[in-house]
């Protein structure tokens, strides 16, 4: 039985109707789940997150990969699918809204979660200190995490997740491969976390959401805007100096505006 008659067979016994507004869109090619389990180079007895896990479509590549997994599901009939489905198996079973439930430790997150919680979602997966991570994402948001400064998809998100870790997309998968098929494109994404200077990480992306609104101004005109918002007394070149201040927001690298929030925080407490 494919995946995808597999899925409709389980919605079927259950009488499941499905929720778009939930993101309810289910994962039916195996070739991706496949992808998926061997991007994250899971070892057996591996404890691995799963966020969104549905009626369990990844799920069953991970257990069949020996990993011991931990999934995530709002939807309390989902979960209960999820139990019944693969009883008896290494796998324990969360009910809740991620963002909100206590997510005991785990080394991985192998995940298709709905695309309405990427953001919070991957900055909360950032700051787990997990050793890798592959999501299915939805296809624009996926390449404005890899923009590179100074394209136009470079912004706030892209400086955020590049500080905390290394990005890239593995695989584009088409809206084909769901079961209802979402009105867009996915992509495959892994992240691995990287060596970073040490910040003031709530600052840091709190100053970030402020600059990037001017990401097309000079970071001399833009620096003004930001500094009046935060209450911080000094004109730019006082703050943070001569040598970036004639650049554009949108080419700074991570690590610029890193540093600059720094800068910025340093100044504001020592006023």
């Amino acid at each position: 039985m494919s995946l995808l008659e597999e899925t409709k067979s389980i919605l079927r016994r259950y009488g499941i109707r499905l929720r778009r507004s939930a993101g309810q869109h289910f994962l039916v090619n195996e070739r991706v789940a496949e992808l998926e389990v061997e991007l994250a180079e899971v070892s057996p007895g591996e404890r691995v997150l799963e966020v969104g896990a549905g009626i369990g479509n990844l799920t069953k590549y991970l257990l069949e990969a020996g990993c011991r997994v931990v999934a995530v599901e709002k939807d309390p009939l989902l979960a209960r699918v999820l139990r019944e489905r693969f009883q008896g198996e290494e796998l324990e079973v969360l009910t809740g809204d991620v963002l909100r439930v206590e997510v005991p430790e785990v080394s991985k997150v192998v995940s298709n979660p709905p695309f309405s919680i990427s953001s919070p979602l991957v900055f909360m997966l950032l700051r787990m200190g997990l050793e890798r991570g592959v999501l299915l994402l939805q296809r624009e948001f996926a390449r404005r995490i890899v923009a590179e400064p100074g394209s136009r998809e470079y912004s706030r998100l892209s400086v955020g997740c590049r500080f905390y870790a290394d990005w890239r997309v593995a695989a584009s998968v088409g809206r084909g491969s769901f079961y209802p098929p979402p009105e867009v494109d996915a992509s495959v994404v892994v992240f691995t976390p990287r060596e970073r200077m040490r910040v003031d990480e709530e600052f840091f992306l709190r100053f970030t959401g402020m600059l990037f609104p001017y990401r097309r101004k000079t970071l001399r005109r833009a620096m003004k805007h930001v500094l009046r918002r935060l209450g911080v007394e000094g004109e730019p070149e006082r703050v943070v100096g001569e040598e970036l201040l004639g650049r554009r927001v949108f080419t700074l690298t991570p690590e610029e505006v890193a540093e600059l929030s720094e800068r910025v925080r340093a100044w504001s407490s020592s006023g």
